[in-house]
Order: C-alpha cells, then structure tokens, then sequence
C-alpha cells in the first residue's frame, strides 16, 4: 500500500475538519481527499454508488482494498505517524465494535454536529486541484 483515497463530502462542515486535520497530520504514506462531488467520482471508482458513500467515509487503498466506516477511520490513523498505535488499539477485538458504533453515530448525525464548526468552505483549501487534495509522506 502506496497511497490512500479518502472520499468525504465537501458539503458537510464536520468531515471537512476531519479532512483538515487528516491533512496537517504527519503521514507514512500520501492521502488524497476527493469530494463526493466530484464530477469524475464515478468514473475513478465504478461501482462506488453501491457502497453509499454519503452515509459513511470510505478509505480505498492504491491497492484496491475499500474500508467504510468505523474500519475506514482506523485505516486513516494507521496512515498517520501520531496515530498508527491507536489503530492498532482500535482494531482490536474489543474495540473494534466500539469504533464502528461511535463512527456510525457520528455519520448519522454528521450534519448536526456540522452546525457546530465554520460552514463549509466555498473554495477548495490551496493543496487541491481538479476536485482533488494531496498530502505528501514524510519519510
């Protein structure tokens, strides 16, 4: 695994700070954040309308493993230098069901708690281009 996608939308002031701070965090491997609205989303990735996108995040690997969900979100820590052993905590047995509830809630009530951060920005932050954002690795 080289790189991951994170598909989130870009209308939603909650996953656009959860893109902000994956973004700024230090990584082991390059993120590309793409908005569900992109107009090419469906052509990147056929298929994609089957898993709902627009009910939880959806991490896709250049390999082409897809996480949703709670998994998806451990798979973003793992990618994170400040993070990687919170996933491996999460991806536990015992945690792991925890996760998976706690990020399905927060997907359910996404634009609720979006109320309580900045409305979202109109223009795409300066590290996007064509619909698309960019981390790089830091070796």
């Amino acid at each position: 695994m080289q790189k991951l996608t994170i598909l989130y939308d870009a209308e939603c002031a909650l996953c656009q700070q959860c893109r902000i701070f994956l973004g700024r965090e230090p990584a082991y491997l390059p993120l590309e954040f793409v908005p569900l609205q992109s107009p090419d989303l469906a052509t990147r990735f056929p298929g994609i309308d089957s898993l709902h996108p627009d009910r939880e995040i959806i991490v896709i690997a250049d390999t082409g493993e897809i996480w949703q969900g709670g998994p998806a979100w451990i798979t973003c820590l793992y990618a994170l230098r400040n993070y990687r052993e919170w996933s491996y905590r999460l991806a536990t047995p015992a945690l792991l069901p925890i996760a998976k509830r706690l990020v399905a809630a927060i997907s359910r009530n996404r634009h609720f708690l979006s109320s309580f951060f900045s409305q979202p920005h109109t223009n795409p932050p300066p590290d996007c281009h064509d619909q698309s954002c960019s981390t790089r690795s830091q070796p």
